[in-house]
């Protein structure tokens, strides 16, 4: 069962924004004085699951999305 180029983008599509997400959420928390932001230099944010996860997802967004790209290509 092969998917098409239009489904690929939707799931690509899908995957970004919750990538997106991920990085916006502990973001949108600090702003909203929910959340308690690290001590500066920590690094903390860059070790987080949710930052790792966020990257994780982009990171497969853009693979489907180029593998879509090239089947409208015919590559």
């Amino acid at each position: 069962m092969a998917l098409t180029p239009d489904q690929l983008s939707q799931i690509a599509m899908f995957l970004g924004i919750v990538g997106f997400g991920c990085f916006a959420w502990p973001i949108a928390m600090r702003l909203s004085g929910r959340g308690q932001a690290e001590p500066l230099g920590s690094g903390k944010s860059l070790r987080s699951p949710l930052w790792w996860a966020g990257f994780l997802l982009t990171i497969a967004a853009i693979f489907l999305q180029r593998i879509a790209s090239q089947q409208v290509a015919g590559g």
